[in-house]
């Protein structure tokens, strides 16, 4: 994913993991690391705010990295919070990082009458007075559409899923229009 933007979507996030060694101390990380936030009786991670991106350590040498808009600059940050760390007095080193998770955007280009759409798509949900977007799954992917006609993807790992789910979407919702262009229109008395 060298690119944050493609014509058709917007990486809005990326989420990684990985380990940076086979145990970590954390209260001591606390101690050396400024601004970073530790409350074992609240939340058993070590939480660092650094480059524009947040990372969560945690004792077992794992972390969890998020904010970043490609996988490269991901792996950019962590390169910096090994480098930090290490200057800091710990021995860590990232060899590899693995994406769990790539939120995108969308615009499709048109607005949307949600109502029609979430009668004509099965297993859709539209509540507006809960929520003002159309809620649609493709497998395990949770689709949140809006009137507006942009959508956000959650949950995804490639490029190739991203493309493929986004394509789904378009194919869904212009069958579900054609659909809806063939219901009969009430006659005015």
């Amino acid at each position: 994913m060298e690119s944050e933007k493609s014509g058709e979507y917007a990486v809005q996030n990326v989420v990684v993991t990985g380990r940076l060694a086979d145990k970590m101390v954390l209260v001591d990380m606390h101690n050396k690391i400024s601004g970073s936030v530790y409350e074992p009786g609240k939340f058993p991670a070590l939480r660092i705010k650094r480059f524009g991106v947040g990372f969560l350590l945690y004792s077992s040498g794992n972390f969890v990295c998020s904010g970043a808009r490609s996988t490269e600059l991901a792996q950019e940050k962590v390169d910096g919070l090994v480098e930090v760390l290490n200057s800091s007095g710990f021995d860590v080193a990232c060899d590899k990082i693995e994406v769990r998770n790539i939120v995108v955007s969308v615009d499709l280009h048109k607005s949307l009458r949600l109502h029609e759409l979430a009668y004509a798509i099965p297993d859709s949900e539209y509540d507006p007075e809960a929520f003002p977007g159309m809620k649609l799954r493709k497998g395990s992917t949770r689709i949140l559409v809006f009137r507006t006609g942009k959508a956000i993807i959650p949950g995804l790992r490639t490029i190739e899923e991203i493309e493929s789910t986004i394509g789904w979407l378009k194919n869904t919702i212009i069958s579900a229009e054609e659909e809806i262009d063939t219901y009969p229109k009430p006659s005015l008395p």
